[in-house]
This record gives C-alpha cells, sequence and structure tokens, in this order.
C-alpha cells in the first residue's frame, strides 16, 4: 500500500467554517453596497430637489423681475392677489421677441404651479397653461412692500416695489425668498422702493 503523507482533504468541519466565513463577509459586503447605495439615491433626490427650488426661484425672480403695470384689455386688475393665489403681468421672450405674459401662481395638492394665458389681451375666458413648478409644498404666504411690508395688496391697479414669498414644504423646511420690482414710480428712491434683495433660506 503505497502512502501519500501530506495529501488529505478538508473535513466536514472546516468546509463548514470556510462556508460561515464567506457568509459573514458576503454579509457586510452587501450591507457596505446598500448602504452606498441608499447613499446615492439619496443624493441624487436631494440634488433634485435643489434644482426644483432652483428653477421655481429664477422663474419667480424673472416674473417679479419683469414684473408691468399693465392690465388685460378685458379688466382693470393689474396685480390681484386672493389668498395663497397671485396674478400678474411680465415680459416673456419667445423667439428673440419680447412680449407681455399674463401669469398666475397658486398652490394646489402640494404644488406651487404657474399659469401662463397664451396672450394678455385674449378672450376673458381663455384657459390657462397650468404647469408644476415645485412639489411637497404645504404653505405659501405673500407679503408686499411699498413704504412698508404689507400681508395684502388691496389696490389691484398698482405693483409693489418688492414681493416676499415665504413656503413651507412637507418636511418642515422654510424658504424665504424676497424679490425687487420695477415699483410703482420711476422716480422713487433706491432705498423706499427697494427691499433687502437677497434670497434666505431657513430650515427648521
Amino acid at each position: 500500500m503505497t502512502r501519500r503523507d501530506g495529501q488529505r482533504g478538508f473535513t466536514l468541519l472546516e468546509v463548514m467554517i470556510a462556508l460561515m466565513v464567506f457568509a459573514i463577509i458576503s454579509s457586510l459586503a452587501w450591507q457596505i453596497l446598500d448602504g452606498a447605495m441608499r447613499s446615492t439615491r439619496a443624493t441624487d433626490a436631494d440634488t433634485a430637489r435643489l434644482n426644483q427650488l432652483q428653477r421655481a426661484y429664477n422663474l419667480l425672480q424673472r416674473d417679479f423681475f419683469q414684473l408691468q403695470a399693465r392690465a388685460p384689455r378685458n379688466g382693470t386688475a393689474t396685480f390681484v392677489q386672493a389668498g395663497g393665489r397671485l396674478e400678474l403681468t411680465t415680459l416673456s421672450g419667445v423667439s428673440g421677441t419680447v412680449q407681455l405674459e399674463r401669469v398666475a401662481w397658486r398652490l394646489h395638492d402640494g404644488r406651487l404651479w404657474r399659469d401662463v394665458w397664451p396672450a394678455i389681451d385674449g378672450p376673458e375666458n381663455a384657459a390657462a397653461e397650468e404647469v408644476p413648478v415645485l412639489s411637497q409644498v404645504k404653505t405659501v404666504s405673500w407679503r408686499f412692500f411699498h413704504q412698508t411690508w404689507r400681508t395684502a395688496w388691496e389696490d389691484s391697479r398698482q405693483i409693489p416695489d418688492g414681493v416676499e414669498l415665504s413656503l413651507t414644504l412637507d418636511d418642515g423646511q422654510t424658504w424665504r425668498w424676497v424679490f425687487v420690482t420695477p415699483g410703482q414710480a420711476e422716480d422713487a428712491s433706491a432705498e423706499s422702493a427697494a427691499p433687502p434683495a437677497a434670497p434666505e433660506a431657513k430650515h427648521e
């Protein structure tokens, strides 16, 4: 009989230990991978959210910076506030031209909407294009500046010198944005016509 010293197979115990170690390593590796994937998804969601907020801010800033004291031909109201809804006239560039545009900002079903009418002097019953701009919005509140801040704008034939929008999101964050407008009078001084222009964000 020939003896083969130093050559033997793995025992059942050794195989079981090896499998157990492999299972532990695999579990740890999966936890690390899953954590990395969760972190990536959270980062992507945060980035998408910030992009959405930035888009909303840019649209609002453009509308108020180009605010026009111009009412539709079939009405007399230039700047109308009704609770959380705001309707105004601004400028829009289409195909290289600049034209008047009637828009409204409103909160509905947890989203901030920007409604746009195809023509400022169109039929009174013309339907607006309803565009959702920001989602997961809990509340909106407006303030208006002319000599002092006020929570309601009652003179619909005039435009304010500044507008403040406060947004409360579903996650509890609060954003406060302040916008400067062209104002009511061309000879108004900068001190009396312009509120602080920098946007401010608060997280609560």
